[in-house]
C-alpha cells in the first residue's frame, strides 16, 4: 500500500504508482485532471481501465480530455480496453471493503479474460466518519493480498472530496505517505504539501482542540446531571410533602414560598435534563427506539402532565385527532417533542385564551400543529426560534424565562425521524409550530 510512490518533478502532473492511491480534491476541474493522468498511466502500461463517471456529459468531457491528453480513446474504447460506466449509489448494507472486494474480483476477471496486463478503476468515497483511515488501510491489505496472488496489477484510486472531510480526518490523512493532493500542478502527498498549508494545519489543530474541548464538556455535563439529580429530586419531593400538608398545615405566606421553591426546582431539573440531551445529540447519538404509538394516547397523556401548569395560567388545551393508526416512532423521543412545542405554546398564551392541538395523516405522514394564542412571531424568529439559547425578544417571552432548549431539542429529534418542523406565524394572530414523521418509519440500528 505505500510502497512504490513517486512524485513527478516535472510541469505536469504523473500518477503516483502504488495498489491504492488515495487523492483529496478541491472541485470538478481537479478532479478531472486527477482521473485523466491516472487512466492515461493505465492505458498507456496495456492495463484494463474502468472509469466510473456521474453522467453522459462528464463520460464525454472525459473522452474530450483524454483526446487532448493525447489518448487514442477510440482504439481503447473498441478493444474494450477502457470503459465507462454510470456512477451507482453504494447500498446501505455494504461496507467499503465489501465494495472493494467485488470491485477487484470483477475488474480481475475481465483482465483475465482479455489479456491486459492488470486493471485499474476509481471510487468517490464520501464519507466523513471516524474510521475513514482504518477502513482504507483494511482495504489497502486486500488489494495488495490480491495483487500478489493474482500476479496481475491491481490499482484502485480512491478521490475524496475535500468539503466533506471534517478537520479530524483531515489531519490523519496528513499523516498517510500515499494520500494525494494537487498542488502547484503537481500530485504531491498531503504529508509533504510545502508551507502554505501551515494556516489550514493550524486551524485544523484549533478544530481539534475545540471537539477535544467539547467532549470535557459533554462529560462534565453528565457528571452534573448524577451528582444535581439526587439532591434537587429530594427538593422536589420534600416541597411537595411540605405542600400536602404531610408535616402540619401551611399559612398562605409559607405556602407560596413552598410553591416557589417547587416551581424552581421543577424548572431547573428541566434545565438539567435539557442539557443532557443536548450533550446526547453533539456526541452523535442518534439511536431511536421504535414501537407502534397511539397518538391519541400519547397527546392525553401529555395533555396531563401540563395540566397543572395549564391551569395556573388559566388556558385551556384543545386536542383534535384525526388519525386512527398507530405510527412507528420512538414513545420517548415523540412524547417529548409534544411536551416541548405544548409547553411552549402554553408559555406564550395569555390567560383565558386556549392552546390546539391537531393531528391528522396527510400525504402518508403524520402532521401535527400546535398553535398557540400569544403575540405571534416575526419572519426573522421563526428559524431562531429552533435554536439553541434563542428566545424571541418579546417581554411575554422573557418573562416566563427558560434557555430556548426544548424547541432545539425538538427540532433534533424531528429530524432523526426522518420528519420536518417549521414555523408559522401572522403578526397577532399567534403562532403555529408544525412538524410531520413518517407514519411507518425505516428503523435503520
Amino acid at each position: 500500500m505505500r510502497k512504490n510512490i513517486v512524485e513527478d518533478s516535472g510541469s505536469s502532473l504523473k500518477a503516483p504508482q502504488g495498489h491504492q492511491i488515495s487523492a483529496v480534491y478541491e472541485d470538478a476541474e481537479g478532479l478531472m485532471e486527477l482521473f485523466v493522468t491516472y487512466f492515461k498511466d493505465g492505458l498507456e502500461g496495456g492495463e484494463y481501465c474502468l472509469w466510473f463517471s456521474p453522467d453522459k456529459l462528464a463520460t464525454e468531457r472525459a473522452k474530450n480530455e483524454l483526446v487532448k491528453a493525447g489518448v487514442d480513446v477510440e482504439r481503447y474504447l473498441t478493444s474494450s480496453q477502457l470503459e465507462f460506466l454510470p456512477v451507482n449509489p453504494l447500498p446501505e448494507d455494504l461496507t467499503l471493503l465489501a465494495v472493494v472486494k467485488e470491485l477487484t474480483e470483477e475488474g480481475y476477471r475481465r483482465t483475465l479474460s482479455r489479456g491486459f496486463s492488470g486493471f485499474r478503476t476509481n471510487l468517490e468515497i464520501k464519507y466523513t466518519g471516524n474510521s475513514l483511515q482504518l477502513c482504507l488501510e483494511t482495504c489497502g491489505k486486500v488489494i495488495e493480498t490480491m495483487a500478489l496472488e493474482k500476479n496481475k496489477n491491481i490499482t484502485l484510486l480512491y478521490t475524496i472530496p475535500l468539503e466533506e472531510i471534517s478537520g479530524r480526518v483531515l489531519l490523519e490523512l496528513m499523516e498517510e505517505s500515499n494520500v494525494f493532493a494537487k498542488r502547484k500542478g503537481k500530485l504531491k502527498s498531503l504529508r509533504s504539501l510545502d508551507e502554505k498549508i501551515e494556516l489550514t494545519t493550524n486551524f485544523l489543530k484549533m478544530e481539534k482542540d475545540i471537539e477535544a474541548s467539547n467532549w470535557t464538556k459533554n462529560g462534565l455535563i453528565v457528571n452534573m446531571n448524577h451528582e444535581l439529580r439526587t439532591p434537587l429530586n429530594s427538593v422536589i419531593g420534600f416541597s411537595d410533602l411540605l405542600l400536602e400538608g404531610a408535616f402540619g398545615s401551611l399559612n398562605t405566606r409559607q405556602s407560596k414560598y413552598v410553591s416557589n421553591i417547587l416551581i424552581s426546582g421543577k424548572n431547573l431539573l428541566e434545565i438539567i435534563n435539557d442539557l443532557l440531551d443536548i450533550s446526547r445529540l453533539e456526541a452523535g447519538e442518534k439511536s431511536l427506539n421504535y414501537e407502534d404509538v397511539n397518538v391519541a394516547s400519547l397527546l392525553e397523556e401529555v395533555k396531563m402532565s401540563l395540566l397543572s401548569f395549564a391551569s395556573s395560567k388559566k388556558v385551556s388545551v384543545e386536542i383534535r385527532v384525526d388519525i386512527s393508526e398507530d405510527i412507528r416512532a420512538d414513545k420517548t423521543k415523540l412524547r417529548q417533542i409534544l411536551y416541548s412545542l405544548i409547553n411552549n405554546a402554553i408559555k406564550l398564551t395569555p390567560e383565558n385564551k386556549k392552546v390546539t392541538v391537531s393531528a391528522l395523516k396527510k400525504e402518508g405522514m403524520l402532521e401535527i400543529k400546535v398553535s398557540d394564542s400569544g403575540i405571534g412571531l416575526s419572519k426573522e424568529d421563526h428559524e431562531r426560534m429552533l435554536m439553541p439559547f434563542i428566545q424571541t425578544d418579546f417581554s411575554t417571552t422573557r418573562g416566563y424565562g427558560g434557555t430556548g432548549f426544548g424547541l432545539y431539542i425538538a427540532k433534533n429529534f424531528v429530524d432523526l425521524h426522518g420528519g420536518k418542523i417549521w414555523v408559522e406565524s401572522k403578526g397577532e394572530k399567534g403562532s403555529r409550530f408544525i412538524f410531520t414523521l413518517p407514519i411507518n418509519s425505516k428503523e435503520i440500528i
